[in-house]
């Protein structure tokens, strides 16, 4: 297991401690579980560029074939879920 050390600014760091402890739990490794979560969406999003880049002047419908192949919702739990924000952004 590798070692990560950074530097944030102090607003972001209080803001990530406090919902990775709400997401994780106020226990040992929930911050280091919250931390990989982060890396491995920000890993996918970057790899989901680069191959839009790849694609580039090929077939559209092509290129965005397998763009969300990480994510565990359906297509209609997706919906539903836009659904609920777009209300809630609606009522404030």
């Amino acid at each position: 297991m590798g070692i990560i050390k950074i530097n944030v600014e102090d607003g972001v760091e209080r803001s990530f401690r406090e919902i990775a402890m709400k997401k994780f739990g106020y226990s040992k490794g929930s911050l280091s579980t919250a931390a990989e979560d982060a890396f491995i969406y920000w890993l996918n999003k970057e790899a989901d560029i680069q191959e839009i880049r790849s694609n580039v002047g090929r077939n559209p419908v092509e290129s965005m074939r397998g763009i969300l192949k990480h994510v565990k919702k359906t297509s209609v739990e997706l919906q539903e879920d836009l659904g609920k924000i777009w209300s809630e952004e609606a009522v404030k």
